[in-house]
This record gives C-alpha cells, sequence and structure tokens, in this order.
C-alpha cells in the first residue's frame, strides 16, 4: 500500500492557525514556562539591541551639539551598565530555555513512546494506523521533527519582538516622512517597498515548488527507500545480527543499492538539480530582497538628513530602525510559511497522539482465587484481522478445563495462534463471547484480565537487557524467585556459567553482553512465563525451530513446571502433544476434531492424516527423532 504525501496541497490560513494553535497548546503543556521564557529572553536581547542603537545616536549628537565630556560619560556609562545587565539575564535565559528545550524535546518522545505502549495493540497492528506510522516516519525524513517548531518558533518570537522594536524607537521618523513633502523619499520607499514585496513573493514561490519536488521525489522512491539500505545496515534498524546476513548472502550492493546509489539514477540526478535550481532561486530572491530595504532604508533617512529632518546620530537611529523593521517583515513572510510547513509534518504525529483505544477496558474486578477454578468458554466467536475479508475464526466454540493440559494443533492459518490473542485480549471478537466463570471478558478490568495468563509465542522476544530483568519483566524483583524459574526452565547450567548471574546483559548491544543460543532464549522465555505465576500459561509454538526430540522434552519438561494450572500447548508436531489430556484440532478456524491422542487415532479425520503424514516423513530417514519420542 503506497500513500502519496499531501503535504504539497493548498491548506486555508484558517487550518494553518488551527494546526499551529493544537501544536502550541501541547508544548505549553509538556512546559509551561518554556514559550514565557522564549518571549523573555528575546525580549531582553531586542532591547539590549536598540539601545545600543540609542546610545550611538546620543554619542554622536551629543558631540556634534557640543555636549560636555562629563554628562556623555554619565550617560554612555548608564546605558552600558543597563545593556550589560540585560545582555546577562538574556544570556541567563538562554541557557535556561535551551535546557528547558532538551527536557521539552525528551518529554515529547516520552509521550509518543508512551502512547504507543498504551495503545491496543489490535489498533497498533491495523491498516489505519500502519499507513500513520509510515506518514510520520515520511514526514519526519524530510525535517527534525518537533525540533524545527521549536527553530521556527524561536525565529518567529524573535522577528515580532525586533519589529515591535523598531516601530517604538523609529516611530518619529513616519511623521519625518509624512511631513518631508519631498517626491525623492516617496519614491525610494515605493519602490522598496515594491521590489521587495516582488522579491519575497517570488522567494515564497520558489521555496514552495521546492518543497513540492522534495516531496514528490520522496513518493516516487517509496517514502522509505532512500533510507532503507543505511537504517538496516547501521541505522534505526541495526541490529548487530544484520551484519552476519549482508556478508554470508553477500546483500552489501543490495544495501548499497538503496543506501548510496538511490537517487543517482539519470533522471533523479535531474530532478535533484530542479529541486536545487528552485531552492537556490529562493535563496537569491531572499538575500536580494533583504539587501533592496536595508539600501533603502539608508538611502530614506540619507536624503532626510540633507534636508536636515533629522541630526546625524538620528541617521543611525533610523537607519537602523527601518532597517529592522524591513528585515523583519521580509523574515517573517518566510519564516511564518516555514513554521506552517514545519507544523504541518508534524500534524502526522499529532494525529497518532490523538488515536483513541477502541477495545472496552471494563469495569468489573477480577474475582481472585486462591483455588485457580477460572472457567473459559469461547461461545460462538468469530473474528476477523482488520483490513481482512476472511475470518480467521467462525462461529468458534471452546470450553477450558480448569487445571487441564490442552493441545491445540493443525496447519498454518487454522486459527490456532488467532484463539489465543482472543484469549488474551490483545483483539476482542466481532462476533460471540468469551467467557470468564459465565461473564463476559470484556466487562472485567484489563489489566487485571491480563494477569490471569502467561504466554510465551512463537516469535517471542528477550531484549538488551539483564537477564534478570528479561525473567521478572521488572526493574525490582525477587532475585531467588527468578533463579529459581530459570533452573526450573534448563538455564540454570548456563545461569551459573555467567559472572554476573541475573544481572548479566543479554545480546552483544552491550560491552559486556553475552551471546545466547535459540535453545537458550527459549528457556528464559519459558522462565519468564513461569515467574509469572499466572493460572494459565500458553506456549504458541515456541520451540518451532528445534528438532522434535528437543521439543518433545521442553513441553514434557514444562508441563512438570507448571503443575496444576490450566496449559495450553500450540505445535505443528502432534508427537510434542501426547502427554495432553485433550487434543483440539482446528482447521478453518474451527474446532474439528477433541479428543485424546488415542481416541483422534481411531477415528477418520484431520488428526490422523497429519498424524500418518509426519509418521512416514519421519520413517522415510528424513528424520529419525521422531521415532524416540
Amino acid at each position: 500500500m503506497k500513500e502519496v504525501s499531501d503535504l504539497d496541497s493548498r491548506l486555508p490560513v484558517r487550518e494553518h492557525l488551527r494546526n499551529t494553535k493544537k501544536v502550541l497548546k501541547m508544548v505549553n503543556e509538556l512546559d509551561p514556562f518554556w514559550l514565557p521564557f522564549c518571549l523573555a529572553r528575546y525580549l531582553l536581547q531586542v532591547t539590549n539591541g536598540y539601545l545600543a542603537l540609542i546610545l550611538s545616536a546620543y554619542i554622536l549628537d551629543a558631540i556634534g551639539g557640543g555636549a560636555g565630556y562629563w554628562q556623555i560619560c554619565k550617560v554612555t556609562a548608564c546605558l552600558c551598565v543597563g545593556m550589560f545587565l540585560l545582555g546577562n539575564a538574556a544570556s541567563f535565559l538562554h541557557l535556561r530555555t535551551e535546557a528547558r528545550k532538551a527536557a521539552l524535546y525528551a518529554r515529547y518522545h516520552t509521550l509518543t513512546e508512551e502512547k504507543m505502549l498504551g495503545m491496543d495493540f489490535a489498533r497498533i497492528n491495523s491498516p489505519e494506523c500502519e499507513v500513520l506510522k509510515r506518514r510520520i516516519r515520511d514526514d519526519l525524513n524530510w525535517s527534525s521533527g518537533i525540533y524545527s517548531v521549536f527553530g521556527s518558533l524561536d525565529g518567529i518570537l524573535h522577528g515580532v519582538l525586533n519589529l515591535v522594536g523598531a516601530v517604538a524607537v523609529g516611530f518619529p521618523v513616519v511623521g519625518l516622512v509624512l511631513g518631508s513633502g519631498k517626491s525623492a523619499v516617496w519614491l525610494v520607499l515605493v519602490l522598496a517597498v515594491a521590489v521587495s514585496a516582488v522579491t519575497t513573493c517570488m522567494g515564497t514561490r520558489f521555496m514552495a515548488l521546492y518543497n513540492q519536488c522534495l516531496n514528490r521525489f520522496a513518493d516516487t522512491m517509496g517514502g522509505h527507500v532512500p533510507f532503507l539500505g543505511w537504517a538496516f545496515a547501521n541505522g534505526s534498524q541495526f541490529c548487530y545480527q544484520n551484519g552476519m546476513d549482508v556478508r554470508i548472502y553477500g546483500s552489501c550492493q543490495l544495501m548499497k543499492r538503496y543506501a548510496l546509489d538511490n537517487g543517482e539514477l539519470p533522471e533523479d540526478r535531474m530532478t535533484m538539480r530542479k529541486i536545487s535550481g528552485y531552492l537556490g532561486k529562493s535563496r537569491f530572491c531572499q538575500v536580494l530582497s533583504g539587501q533592496l530595504l536595508e539600501g533603502a532604508a539608508f538611502i530614506l533617512v540619507g536624503i532626510l538628513a540633507l534636508a536636515g529632518a533629522v541630526t546625524v546620530g538620528n541617521v543611525l537611529r533610523y537607519a537602523g530602525c527601518i532597517r529592522n523593521l524591513f528585515g523583519e517583515l521580509d523574515g517573517l513572510a518566510k519564516t511564518v510559511p516555514e513554521l506552517f510547513l514545519n507544523i504541518r509534518k508534524h500534524m502526522s504525529t499529532m494525529e497518532l497522539l490523538e488515536l483513541e483505544n477502541v477495545m472496552y477496558k471494563g469495569s468489573l474486578p477480577l474475582e481472585k482465587r486462591r483455588d485457580g477454578e477460572y472457567r473459559i468458554e469461547f461461545r460462538n466467536v468469530s473474528f476477523r484481522y482488520p483490513g481482512s475479508g476472511q475470518y480467521a475464526l467462525k462461529d468458534f466454540s471452546m470450553k477450558l478445563r480448569v487445571g487441564e493440559k490442552l493441545a491445540i494443533v493443525g496447519r498454518n492459518g487454522s486459527g490456532k495462534t488467532t484463539m489465543i490473542k482472543l484469549l488474551s485480549r490483545l483483539y476482542d471478537p466481532q462476533e460471540g463471547e468469551i467467557l470468564l466463570n459465565g461473564v463476559d471478558i470484556r466487562k472485567f478490568r484489563q489489566e487485571e484480565y491480563l494477569k490471569l495468563f502467561s504466554v510465551v509465542f512463537q516469535d517471542f522476544k528477550l531484549f538488551s537487557l539483564p537477564l534478570g530483568e528479561n525473567v521478572a519483566a521488572a526493574c525490582r524483583y525477587d532475585q531467588g524467585n527468578v533463579v529459581r524459574c530459570l533452573e526450573d526452565a534448563g538455564f540454570g547450567e548456563r545461569l551459573h556459567q555467567m559472572e554476573e548471574g541475573t544481572g548479566t546483559y543479554l545480546y552483544k548491544d552491550y560491552e559486556d553482553g553475552v551471546e545466547i543460543s535459540g535453545g537458550e532464549a527459549q528457556k528464559i522465555a519459558i522462565a519468564r512465563a513461569v515467574c509469572k505465576d499466572a493460572p494459565f500459561v500458553l506456549l504458541d509454538e515456541p520451540t518451532a525451530a528445534l528438532d522434535p526430540l528437543s521439543e518433545y522434552e521442553i513441553y514434557t519438561g514444562f508441563d512438570r513446571i507448571v503443575g496444576d494450572k490450566t496449559a495450553i500447548y500450540i505445535s505443528h508436531r502432534l508427537s510434542s502433544c501426547r502427554f495432553c489430556e485433550r487434543i483440539a484440532v482446528f482447521q478453518e478456524g474451527q474446532v474439528v476434531q477433541m479428543g485424546s491422542h488415542e481416541e483422534l487415532l481411531q477415528e477418520e479425520g484431520v488428526y490422523r492424516e497429519l498424524w500418518e503424514a509426519q509418521a512416514q516423513y519421519y520413517r522415510s530417514g528424513k528424520h529419525d527423532t521422531e521415532s524416540r519420542i
């Protein structure tokens, strides 16, 4: 699915202002003092600058008017002390605002990360959210995220205050211009403003064309393509295991194609030249506009000075004010659209933050039972994954007995893993209901309901964190309990070989981390499931990569560990599940057979077909471990 960026489409000013208000509100909620501190800082800086301008004008006029030496020194000293104090205060606020900006940026990232962690699993994996995440990635590829907004806000705050200062300090020149009656003054003023307006409009238009071409260029390359190779090799998706695959399969040229060569094709070079041309023309117009206004300011005040309307000192004062006035107007004409664009790039992130969870969290407290008497029933459950037109489960019904050991088998796509995801409320069914002790599970508090289940998925993940934190899934944990769970899961021997014990970091992402094998990782995942001490324990083919004998040993060992808890085992290998009291056979989202291993072999059906097919496979000599089970 390919989304085309809409950053080059036009938005009404009202929409831009609404977006800006929304982002500013978020920034203010994250840190209510950052914007006031920025405002105070720029106010002091601007005031300091105009005091220097006023002082320079005063000294020239005082010398020209024959003022006394000590009088000039006293005024100069007072203003210098004031500027010194203002300068130091502005520097202090500058340090404070930069520190607060860094903290604000960290809070902002925490906000987005907490949103992802707190979002419903079903929502995260929905097509809508996948499209939004791709938009966020593509938008951030061409900007620095919220930092771009901070930069634009800084420029606008400084520009507006400098503009106000120019008007306040240079206001008398307005009366002089209006009362001069000199056509040359008006001619210079009108020509400067007209030419500057034209060049500013041209520069803004070229900048808009630059952004349009850049966004279209990104879209034609699929958004992620320019960064795919680098992200895989050494970027956001870097993992040291990637380097092994790249070298074993000789994928260096493939990565180079996407990381380095992309954009080097003749048509890409033509597009980049076009983009660079627009940027260069925009910059030229900006410089030309600024230079014209600055020159016009000095010419304008010079004409007034020759006519005797202003003193020599005020030539400097008014010229500086007019230059700042025109310069800031020109700057704001560029900075405001830049802010709107940066905020528009940020709106995809705002949409993510505003996404609401759709799963009902429930309000009923879960009854805590020491006897573990929790009865689960699937009643006429039907479920389709978001964006799919095919049912993963259809009119599915099944009861789980307390304390039983249930195996679930079936071909790929028969609904085995889907049943586990629905049971653990990663998804909710579209039809039917799942009952816990006769009550719909959606009515229970979700965080309490989830405590009932320990799940080891086929694609389970361990983190590059200390071993103990991986097992306990917490920063603080019972050391003895973690060690006991690791030993029960068969990881005791390797644990005692680790110098740091449960404090050992997993994987080589850290200098002192250790590498673990696939089998060891599975034992740690099983220890994590045991450590949670939940009444229901679910194994969703976490041992699929192991040979049949190893899988059988892990399953039977795990069965011993869980004791009288309710356990559900999913496996493609039927021989690994023979120890279970009941075996449920799934096909096309329904249970088509149920019984013990011996009972299912006695009847015609899917189970016997699968068993005979696997038995024939191993008898043929391709695999002899199954025969030993």
